[in-house]
């Protein structure tokens, strides 16, 4: 034996490889993650909506209500399991004014609004976002009111459930627009294609080496 029989040489170990499909998971969730879920959300519904006016109370004519609505910073999280989902949690600050016979009060009002974003892709191979929006009884509506104005608010019935009402429609014609529903479609192939260009020209120098053969002769003044 050798001094160097008994010593441990260390080989480098082999990258673990992985299926094309555990390549497209990873690739889904590492590009489409969380932050840039919310910012699209955010683009899609900008910064205020307005809410009205509508009508309120028996028969929807006993007072008329309009509001004014600003969309606060979201958050979300990705829902566990196979597929790639985030629940998004929409927070809108609402100003609101009730008019009942000319007599107009103006309340405060947060609203929380669920929305789950879904991936999925489709054939040939396309990234489609499913934007599922809540049930009316899910988004959380808090008042701000005194005494006085918590009386005006028992007088007008079925408003709570107006507001959310109508925030669901505003919601369901911005996400329906065209331009958005062109987004809930990404067209991945095309997407590879149209930055193939930029991709080359930043792996490749602008000036590559010279060629050398091998088998060529040497210079003279090197013999």
């Amino acid at each position: 034996m050798t001094e160097t029989d008994d010593v441990a040489v260390a080989v480098p170990a082999s990258p673990a490889s992985m299926t094309f499909a555990d390549f497209g998971e990873a690739f889904l969730r590492k590009v489409v993650h969380r932050r840039r879920v919310l910012e699209v959300v955010e683009r899609v519904l900008g910064e205020k909506i307005e809410l009205g006016p509508i009508g309120a109370g028996p028969g929807r004519k006993f007072a008329r209500v309009h509001a004014t609505g600003w969309f606060q910073p979201m958050s979300g999280v990705e829902i566990p399991g196979p597929d790639i989902a985030f629940r998004v949690i929409i927070p809108v600050d609402v100003d609101f004014a009730i008019e009942i016979a000319r007599d107009v009060n103006r309340f405060r009002a947060r609203l929380l609004v669920p929305v789950t974003v879904k991936l999925r892709l489709e054939p040939p191979l396309d990234l489609m976002v499913d934007v599922v929006l809540p049930e009316e009884d899910e988004v959380s509506l808090q008042v701000e009111t005194d005494k006085r104005r918590s009386a005006v608010l028992q007088r007008v019935a079925g408003l709570e459930t107006e507001l959310r009402r109508f925030m669901m429609r505003v919601m369901e014609k911005e996400f329906a627009k065209p331009h958005i529903q062109r987004i809930m479609r990404i067209d991945l192939l095309q997407l590879v294609d149209d930055s193939w260009p930029h991709l080359v020209d930043r792996l490749l120098p602008d000036d590559p080496p010279p060629h050398h053969d091998p088998g060529a002769e040497a210079p003279a003044d090197l013999l």
